[in-house]
């Protein structure tokens, strides 16, 4: 933790050095700085790039593979099912020996 306070001491003094020059000399200062912008900006453009390569090919033939040799579940009478009752809140497992109970009907009265 000292470390840290000690470098954001430097930097808080290197930027006040930075600021307390004239203005064509800031300028003259950016200008140098721009060519390492610029490649620290084409190295992070390079990566996603590279990143989207990768999906782009190990995607499909992920999909090929899983499709070849992962065995196929087929879906039972019994298994988790989605009901629609106008809400989507997740699966609910419906089983196939007794049916599912009926829902109440709850009456809210709200008092101001």
């Amino acid at each position: 933790m000292i470390q840290f306070v000690n470098y954001y001491g430097r930097f808080q003094g290197m930027k006040g050095r930075v600021t307390g020059l004239p203005f064509t000399a800031r300028l003259i200062l950016v200008i140098l700085a721009l060519p390492g912008l610029l490649l620290l900006g084409l190295s992070i453009v390079a990566f996603v790039v590279s990143l989207l390569a990768l999906l782009l090919l190990t995607v499909p033939a992920y999909r090929l593979l899983s499709a070849l040799f992962l065995p196929r579940v087929e879906q039972q009478q019994g298994a988790w099912a989605e009901p629609f009752d106008g809400v989507q809140d997740g699966p609910e497992f419906v089983s196939p020996v007794s049916p599912a109970p009926p829902r109440r009907h709850v009456e809210v009265k709200i008092v101001e």
